[in-house]
């Protein structure tokens, strides 16, 4: 079974999305949510998702690296 999963970066700043592979030897990655967009993510029995709204804070420390 597959489940689609929307996240709406709704506050002004970005979301990051993770993929997280049930298999530990499969690769995951990271997707931007911009703000003031909407993305679809979808899960099932081998991938689960983890989301982090991106504070002011580190969006800081990402353009002063």
């Amino acid at each position: 079974m597959t489940t689609r999963v929307t996240v709406h970066a709704n506050h002004g700043w970005p979301v990051d999305v993770y993929s997280l592979p049930a298999n530990p030897e499969a690769k995951g990655g990271v997707s931007r949510v911009p703000p003031g967009t909407s993305l679809d993510f979808y899960v099932h029995s081998g991938l689960d998702l983890r989301i982090h709204e991106v504070q002011p804070s580190e969006l800081a420390a990402e353009v002063g690296q």
